[in-house]
């Protein structure tokens, strides 16, 4: 059986969620109906930047890899790297977001077929963000995520990496906005989380894997 390992942060991951599934349980929830059962593997670790994934991803991904010709690996690029923090700088420094989401797309790109999910809209009404896991205060902007899923679009692009872009999709989907109000702004509920499932289960690169 197909196996696939999802790798981000806590939207991966699935905070928020009343039921733990995240989208990635939800999805492969959805695919077991379908009759195109998988196994998933959740590698989602809230609070991590992209170089923090990096560290571990690899090494995580491939002690699940057993046949790279058939199994994926879907990587969920997460915010923690757009947060402003203090003075309105980035958490991370643009430039170096963007090397680190492009040495870590060519990692995984290495191990299996890689599909990456962009980052999802927030609601910024309910900003700062206040991290139990640094205890810090994240400021996101819309704006920035904006940006970022656009640049990851063209860095994957040019790579032949298939790459969806939720981004426009999401931020006037009215489940997945009720569900970030419902929580923390950053982080959907369950019904937002299977809107996300919902997407990408009908993404034509999704059904094609």
């Amino acid at each position: 059986m197909k196996r696939v390992c999802f790798v981000g942060a806590s939207t991966v991951e699935g905070l928020g969620d009343e039921s733990g599934l995240g989208w990635p349980g939800r999805l492969a929830k959805l695919e077991r109906e379908a009759g195109r059962a998988f196994v998933p593997y959740n590698l989602g670790v809230r609070g991590q930047t992209l170089r923090e994934i990096s560290a571990r991803a690899k090494a995580e991904c491939a002690v699940r890899i057993q046949d790279s010709e058939r199994d994926l690996i879907v990587l969920g690029t997460g915010m923690n790297d757009l947060a402003r923090i203090g003075t309105g700088a980035f958490r991370t420094p643009q430039r170096r977001t963007l090397a680190d989401f492009t040495q870590l797309l060519e990692e995984l790109a290495a191990q299996a077929t890689l599909l990456v999910v962009g980052p999802f809209p927030i609601v910024e009404a309910k900003m700062p963000f206040h991290s139990a896991v640094s205890g810090m205060k994240f400021d996101f902007k819309n704006r920035d995520i904006e940006e970022a899923a656009k640049n990851y679009a063209e860095i994957c692009a040019a790579r032949q990496i298939s790459y969806l872009n939720l981004f426009p999709t999401l931020l006037t989907e009215p489940t997945y906005t009720c569900g970030l109000e419902a929580c923390d702004g950053l982080h959907s509920n369950g019904a937002g989380y299977q809107s996300i499932a919902d997407f990408i289960a009908a993404w034509e690169i999704w059904q094609s894997q």
